[in-house]
């Protein structure tokens, strides 16, 4: 019975991504989630009890997905690292952040706006990019010891999630490679001394 719940379940959380990507947030219903899922509607309130929930936990998995990848693919900073090998880590950041942007960009979208109405799922976003902007504190640290680390790390983080945000989810004036090219620059301006 626990396995068949967890495939119920997992097959919710996959309809909710496919239904909040190509419908949004208010066409997606728990009726089409559930429809989409290939279960009643009264077992989607078994799991989860409205659409936000679902929302939420889709969140907290797509957030822990980025931080694992991120960690996995970054090599460690050190003081000593020449500026090529740091120009190296932010492309591998920045390509990353592009395709975590373009992997689903009718969810992302979905959770970005709905950050600004559901307190919940706006603590969650919070607690990731402090997460991650804690990581950058603490390379910043390594990098340029005496910068005001918090403050370098939150204009980064708003650099990097701004520009990808507009060239990737708007509509670009550049090729990506210009893009990514011009984005390293900055960023490196800021992080090598």
């Amino acid at each position: 019975m626990q396995a068949r719940a967890r495939r119920t379940r997992a097959a919710l959380v996959e309809a909710a991504m496919a239904e909040f990507s190509e419908r949004g947030h208010a066409s997606a219903t728990t009726k089409s989630i559930a429809e989409r899922a290939g279960v009643a509607t009264g077992s989607f309130y078994q799991y989860f009890e409205n659409k936000d929930v679902i929302l939420r936990e889709i969140a907290r998995r797509r957030f822990e997905g980025i931080v694992d990848r991120a960690l996995a693919m970054l090599p460690s900073p050190r003081s000593d690292d020449p500026p090529q090998r740091i120009r190296a880590s932010l492309q591998a950041i920045v390509a990353l952040v592009i395709a975590l942007h373009r992997d689903d960009p009718g969810l992302h979208t979905v959770l970005t706006e709905r950050r600004h109405v559901d307190e919940e799922l706006d603590a969650i976003t919070t607690n990731f990019e402090h997460a991650i902007m804690d990581r950058i504190v603490e390379w910043l640290g390594i990098w340029r010891p005496g910068i005001d680390g918090e403050a370098t790390a939150f204009v980064l983080f708003g650099m990097l999630e701004g520009a990808v945000h507009t060239h990737v989810l708007g509509h670009p004036r550049v090729s990506d490679l210009r893009f990514v090219e011009a984005l390293v620059d900055a960023l490196a301006r800021i992080v090598i001394r």
